[in-house]
């Protein structure tokens, strides 16, 4: 029985856990989670971060991104077992942790506050913006760049209102976008990056206690850390989308349906789990091997990867680079290479730069929209009189709030890199709690014979460390700058 259930979470349900597919290797058998995730995840952080950290500072931090995306598998890991096991998201586990809903709805919004600035739309912008000028935008033509920002943000709500499951618009959207990216970024870094900057950027993401000499900026690397993989609250949705691909007792919950054609597709007002028994826990070690598959041979190194090639861009063309100003961050890189190899890269490497940012901020819409939505049809006792297919309502009820809001955060936006930092500092905050709740959730709500390995959850405790350091010594180093702008605002 659910430990909240008197507070407005229904106890779970029991059914029978279903025996995973047999494994083919094929596309579409590798397709799931993680592969979503890798499209999502891949390049949007490096391309911002590039000119201000490996071109600057080189391979050297590089194995910060390397330790966040392993400290980041061993949390979803976790976050996998436990809707494998009752087909809901870590989220909705949460909430059903002492000491209530209440407490936990005040701390999540908070922290999820970060994931409401639209900046991916805000950067994704500028190479649009580039093309039509000719050249990087600078101050005179930020009123520019935020009409076609409000465009972007608008434009990215398409995806999630057609195709009757939201996830497979997803799942189709990001893989194409991950086919594109790496066949561009493999060709480049094959033909005009030099094995020196190979070597450099290769060996920096094993070079782990390395930092750069003299001062720098620890926001920065904070940040860095944050975009690493997937970051803040993000991680949690490989449990929504373990659940919504009908993986373990996600099939048996359902998944959220989009707009238009999800009238069939109904979810679920409650989770759904099974009694241990010998056929039961042979099928779970299979659904286990699912997610391990999902993760580790394709969502940790596809990370690696999405970092490591944007990072040898930078590094190759843009080193060295200072006082990078937020609105040509997101299209240094083109101008760069094109001075160097031919005007046709300028378009190549801004389109480039657009596809890895604009189809993240897809994802982000879905992810905010999409966790609280669970909650809410999950918690919300009034809401269980509506049928499964009805969840829309609450979902594109939050998606529509979350348009205005966008669109008012898109004319409020600063410099949209400094709004990138602040948002990465956030995130891992975010993110360090996330992972000592989960040790808390899956410890108190899993059956022990189920619940993640020991090893998992020393990652688990390692990751909020890990996070929870790195950004406190980023807002210990900045607190007295914050602190001279609140004395003279």
């Amino acid at each position: 029985m659910s430990k909240v259930e008197d507070k407005g979470f229904a106890a779970w349900e029991k059914d029978e856990l279903p025996a995973p597919p047999e494994f083919k290797v094929r596309l579409a058998s590798l397709i799931g989670p993680g592969l979503l995730m890798v499209g999502a995840n891949i390049g949007g952080g490096e391309w911002l971060f590039g000119p201000l950290v490996t071109a600057q500072y080189g391979g050297t931090v590089m194995w910060i991104a390397t330790l966040a995306i392993l400290l980041q598998l061993f949390f979803n890991l976790a976050v996998m077992r436990y809707a494998l096991y009752c087909g809901e998201s870590i989220f909705v586990g949460f909430f059903r942790t002492w000491p209530g809903p209440v407490f936990w709805l005040v701390v999540y919004l908070l922290f999820d506050f970060g994931s409401l600035w639209p900046y991916l739309s805000s950067n994704a912008a500028v190479p649009l913006a580039a093309v039509i000028l000719g050249r990087l935008p600078g101050a005179a033509d930020s009123e520019l760049v935020k009409t076609i920002s409000y465009f972007i943000f608008l434009s990215a709500f398409v995806p999630l209102i057609f195709g009757g499951k939201i996830y497979n618009a997803l799942e189709k959207v990001m893989v194409t976008k991950l086919v594109v990216i790496l066949t561009y970024l493999i060709f480049v870094v094959v033909f005009f990056v030099s094995p020196a900057t190979w070597w450099e950027i290769g060996s920096g993401l094993f070079q782990f206690g390395r930092f750069p000499e003299g001062e720098f900026n620890w926001a920065t690397l904070a940040a860095f850390a944050a975009v690493a993989g997937a970051g803040g609250l993000t991680n949690s949705m490989f449990s929504n989308y373990t659940r919504d691909k009908g993986w373990g007792m996600g099939s048996k919950v359902g998944a959220l349906p989009s707009a238009v054609g999800g009238r069939t597709i109904k979810l679920s007002h409650t989770g759904k789990v099974f009694e241990i028994d010998a056929t039961s826990l042979k099928r779970w070690k299979q659904w286990v091997r699912v997610i391990h598959r999902d993760q580790i041979l394709l969502w940790g190194p596809g990370c690696v990867l999405g970092m490591a090639l944007p990072a040898m861009f930078s590094y190759e063309f843009v080193r060295g680079v200072e006082n990078v100003d937020g609105n040509s961050v997101a299209a240094l890189s083109a101008q760069a290479i094109a001075n160097q190899h031919g005007q046709i890269f300028w378009f190549l490497t801004l389109l480039c730069g657009f596809l890895i940012m604009a189809p993240t901020q897809v994802s982000q819409l879905d992810a905010v929209c999409r966790r609280w939505t669970d909650v809410i049809w999950i918690g919300v006792g009034r809401l269980r009189r509506f049928e499964g297919h009805q969840v829309k309502l609450v979902y594109y009820g939050i998606l529509a709030v979350y348009g205005l809001w966008g669109l008012i955060a898109l004319r409020l936006t600063p410099n949209p890199l400094v709004l990138a930092i602040a948002t990465g500092v956030t995130w891992n905050f975010a993110l360090a709690l996330c992972a000592l709740h989960t040790v808390y959730v899956t410890r108190a709500l899993m059956p022990k014979p189920l619940r993640p390995h020991w090893i998992v959850t020393v990652g688990l405790i390692a990751c909020f460390v890990f996070y929870a350091a790195v950004s406190g010594i980023a807002f210990a180093q900045q607190w007295p700058k914050v602190r001279a702008w609140m004395a003279g605002a």
